[in-house]
Formats: structure tokens, C-alpha cells, sequence
């Protein structure tokens, strides 16, 4: 069977799929008042579709898309145990209408793009995300979960929201996402007042994208480079991270802390006599009663050093992440220098760079 350019179908009875379905062109629309579901032996490919069902159009089989998917009434419904079934956007699918009503209530998945809205949510409302890929996604698929990590309905694991990295203070217990992606992303994510954002942050500045680390099971800070809105709602976007290192994605917040200024570092331990060490002329002002803290781009501490006389030359002093006393390895860390004696923080980033000598 096939949908030539410019024709049209309307299910208005469940489909079935049991033959090969994908070749087609002009438009298949699902209809009905109570509900509509699409299984079968293998995946339809349409290139327009028309969702027009009262009660939502549930997917037992995964249904692919070539040019456009538009939302009209009620939601596309998948299993989130499992993540092959899923409403797939293909090269340069696209889609319209989505809402809280009109979205994909489980996995929504992409083929062959770097930028993408997955309207992806849970039940009654839309929770998308958005992802910015360096290079093209030959495929990646996410969903939302209004749920507690601590105890997920379809994870074989939890997420223990008081296991996380040192600059993190905080966890979300109400939400998260799921998403599977192997190349280097940002993502950016939204709030409502559901997401209860004043319950683990005192500050929105303060509010990180956090995601449980697949290999060290751990709660890491993926970052803040952008965010706007306040407590009720708002936008937040993260560094750039490997999406599949990860297991699932929530709110967080960091380390809190009244600051004098956010001054940057670049330092070259090359033994070049030129920026081979972290040097702060704000020292001087509390020399023996000062403390230093440096953090991964993950969050995790690295260096931690009381009393710090402008020594650091790349080289972690805390085991764990990196043996101590071995050199650090080229990138972003965040600081934070404490001066006691006059009661003022300090902090700001580094980049740590080996150059030839």
C-alpha cells in the first residue's frame, strides 16, 4: 500500500501494520472519539499526519514522519518502557499545534538532525526539550517523567537526588527527563510552578541542569549559559555534555555565595615563567586565613587548599576524580577563593591550557 503525492487517508478504525508501509507521500490522518492505536509487525513512514483523536492515538509500534506531523486533537501516546516505540522526525520533519494537550505523551525521537524540539510531556502538560547538537544526530529519542528519580516507574535503577557532586547543594524530586544522544549537545529546558523550583533554590541564578552520571552514579552539574524567568516558569541551557554518558536529566541547584566579582584565569603550566601558576593579588589580604576550592566543569572538586599562597599549577590535591598530585587535564574549572579575614568570596573560571615550552 501506498499514499501517492497529494493523496489523502483517514483511519478512522485502528491500524495494523503487518506489511511494508513506508514508501508514502501526501497525508494519513487518525480520527476518532474515543481512541486510536497503530501497531503491527513493522513501522509506518507517512510524510504528512493529522492526529484528530479525542481520547489520544497510542503507538504500539514505532510511526515515522518525513515532512510534518500536525497536532490537532489529543495527544500521540507511547510506552515509556520502551524506547523503540516512539513518533520519529526524520531529516527535515517537522511538526505544528503541539500543546499541553497535543504532544507526544511519551518518546519522540529524531533521525539526521542537529537542533530539535522534541514536544515531548506528561499527561496533561508539555514539558519540551531542546537540543543543539555540534554535529549531526544519526538518531535520539527523549521523554519527560513528572516522577521522583528516587523511586522512577520504568528505570531498573534509581537516582539518589542526595548523591550529587561538591558545587551542588540540591536535586529536583519532581521531575526529569530521559535523553539518548551520542554527540556533543546543549539542551535547554523549561519550568512551571509544578516543577517547584523554590523548594531546592533560593536564588534562579543559582539553578544548574544536572544529570545523573552513567558510569560513577552520581548526580554532575551540566551547567547554567543561559536562563531567563523566575520562579513560577522559565528557560535554562546547559554547557556542552555527551547526552548518553547520562542516565536521566533534572533541575539542581549550586553552591550559593555572595560574591565580590567573577574574574577568569588562564593558566599554562609550562614552566615558561608566564601564567604557570593560579595567581590571586587578593591574597595578600587574607594570607593564612583563606581557603581555595577548584571544581571540574562537572562539579566535582579537584583542589582544596587552606591557607593558598599562589601555588597552583594544574595538579589535583583531592583523589577521586583525578589521582592527587597528577596534572589535571585541559579545560574549564570553576573556583571559588575565600578570604576570611575580610569576610569576602571570590570566583570566577579557569582554563587550564598546556602549551609547548
Amino acid at each position: 500500500m501506498k499514499i501517492f503525492n497529494n493523496g489523502q487517508m483517514g483511519f478512522h478504525i485502528d491500524l495494523v501494520n503487518d506489511g511494508n508501509f513506508d514508501q508514502n507521500e501526501g497525508l494519513a490522518g487518525f480520527y476518532g472519539n474515543d481512541t486510536r492505536t497503530i501497531s503491527g509487525a513493522f513501522k509506518p513512514i507517512f510524510n504528512d499526519m493529522e492526529i484528530i483523536v479525542t481520547n489520544d492515538l497510542f503507538l504500539n509500534v514505532a510511526v515515522g514522519i518525513t515532512n510534518n506531523n500536525n497536532f490537532i486533537l489529543g495527544d500521540v501516546v507511547t510506552p515509556r518502557t520502551a524506547t523503540d516505540v516512539n513518533l520519529d522526525f526524520t531529516n527535515y520533519a517537522f511538526y505544528n499545534g503541539d500543546a499541553n494537550l497535543t504532544k507526544v505523551d511519551g518518546y519522540a525521537a529524531i533521525a539526521n538532525k542537529n537542533n530539535f524540539m522534541f514536544p515531548i510531556g506528561d499527561v496533561n502538560k508539555i514539558r519540551s526539550l531542546y537540543i543543539d547538537s555540534e554535529t549531526s544526530n544519526n538518531t535520539a529519542k527523549s521523554a519527560y517523567f513528572y516522577e521522583d528519580p528516587n523511586s522512577p516507574s520504568t528505570f531498573s535503577k534509581t537516582f539518589d537526588t542526595n548523591n550529587f557532586a561538591d558545587i551542588l547543594t540540591a536535586i529536583s524530586t519532581y521531575e526529569f527527563w530521559h535523553l539518548e544522544a551520542n554527540t556533543n549537545s546543549k539542551i535547554t529546558l523549561t519550568w512551571d510552578t509544578d516543577s517547584n523550583i523554590e523548594d531546592f533554590v533560593d536564588s534562579i541564578d543559582d539553578l544548574r541542569i544536572v544529570g545523573w552520571n552513567k558510569a560513577l552514579n552520581i548526580w554532575e552539574n551540566l551547567g547554567n549559559t543561559e536562563i531567563s524567568g523566575d520562579f513560577n516558569s522559565g528557560s535554562i541551557t546547559s554547557n556542552t555534555f555527551v547526552p548518553n554518558n547520562y542516565d536521566i536529566i533534572t533541575f539542581g541547584s549550586s553552591l550559593s555565595i555572595e560574591t565580590t566579582n567573577f574574574d577568569n584565569y588562564f593558566i599554562s603550566p609550562n614552566n615558561d615563567g608566564v601564567n604557570d601558576y593560579l595567581y590571586f593579588e587578593e591574597v595578600a589580604l587574607s594570607p593564612k586565613n583563606n581557603n581555595l576550592k577548584i571544581y571540574s566543569r562537572w562539579g566535582r572538586i579537584v583542589y582544596d587548599k587552606n591557607s593558598y599562597d599562589n601555588t597552583f599549577g594544574g595538579n589535583a590535591n583531592v583523589s577521586g576524580v583525578v589521582k592527587a598530585a597528577n596534572a589535571l587535564p585541559d579545560g574549564v574549572y570553576f573556583y571559588v577563593l575565600s578570604l576570611r579575614d575580610v569576610n569576602v568570596v571570590h570566583q570566577g573560571y579557569i582554563y587550564l591550557g598546556y602549551q609547548n615550552q
